[in-house]
């Protein structure tokens, strides 16, 4: 039997930065799709969010209560941007394998699979934790022996991001359990862990830079006192949050999509070596 041509599994994998750029351009190219999604999802909450914040900074013998209906509105929205990045996912997961993106039926896939897709984005967000202490604590060597409890605790957290950052498309598109999920995460990025960190942790910088740029520019357009510059900052973060979720996970997306890929022409390659080997 003639040897298989050269395939995919046989091209060199793609580089981290390679995986940003096709993200970045991937996202731009359906912003539209993705924005029919964020912004029905958070938007209003978003801004419910900023009003909440405007109150409570504001509230003289009512900040108790400010406070618990801060808290509140806080917890939905978290939960609704989270909500509005699994639609965005399956979306995104459409249209990389060239379909023609719903952001209706996204979001309705997202809505049957709300319970497992928020518990592994919430299991992801704690395991990640600790690494971004360790990045955005000042002094952590003033913690004296809690240092190095940070130090482990973040190292077990980077390998935890690594190899679980696939749990969710596993979750979304190839419609596994929870557990299911994390080991086909963790069998997907074997022998791939360090691209598989690198572009969870760069893609995710790269998703936050986004949203900070948007707020900034609408920041540019407070003029007035100091309730005007809260309220215009407050919008532009809102404004900016619309575009983190898309960004970071077209960018898994694209990791993911070249990853499975691989997988399937190495199995496809082995199938076809069988009968020769026998």
């Amino acid at each position: 039997m003639s040897e298989p041509e050269p395939g995919i599994s046989q091209q060199r994998p793609r580089a981290v930065s390679d995986i940003l750029e096709g993200g970045a351009r991937f996202a731009a190219r359906h912003v539209l799709v993705f924005l029919r999604i964020t912004t029905p999802l958070t938007l209003p909450l978003g801004l419910l969010f900023g009003a909440a914040i405007v109150w409570r900074v504001n509230s003289s013998g009512t900040k108790h209560l400010a406070t618990g209906m801060l808290v509140a509105i806080s917890v939905v929205y978290a939960l609704a941007v989270l909500f509005a990045g699994a639609a965005c996912l399956k979306a995104a997961a459409e249209a990389h394998a060239g379909a023609r993106p719903s952001a209706r039926a996204a979001i309705e896939v997202a809505r049957r699979r709300l319970g497992p897709a928020l518990f592994v984005n919430l299991l992801l967000l704690i395991g990640a934790l600790p690494a971004v202490a360790l990045l955005v604590l000042p002094g952590v060597t003033a913690l004296g022996n809690f240092a190095l409890l940070l130090f482990v605790l973040a190292f077990l957290s980077l390998w935890f991001s690594g190899t679980f950052s696939l749990a969710l498309p596993a979750l979304l598109i190839e419609e596994k359990g929870i557990a299911e999920s994390l080991r086909r995460s963790a069998t997907l990025v074997r022998g791939r862990f360090w691209r598989a960190l690198g572009t969870v942790f760069l893609g995710g910088i790269l998703a936050l830079f986004a949203g900070v740029l948007v707020a900034l520019v609408v920041s540019l357009l407070s003029l007035g006192g100091e309730n005007v510059i809260l309220v215009v900052s407050l919008v532009g973060l809102v404004l900016g949050l619309l575009f983190v979720a898309p960004l970071y996970v077209s960018i898994l997306i694209v990791f993911y999509d070249d990853v499975r890929a691989r997988e399937q022409a190495r199995a496809a390659n082995a199938r076809a070596d069988g009968p020769s080997a026998g």
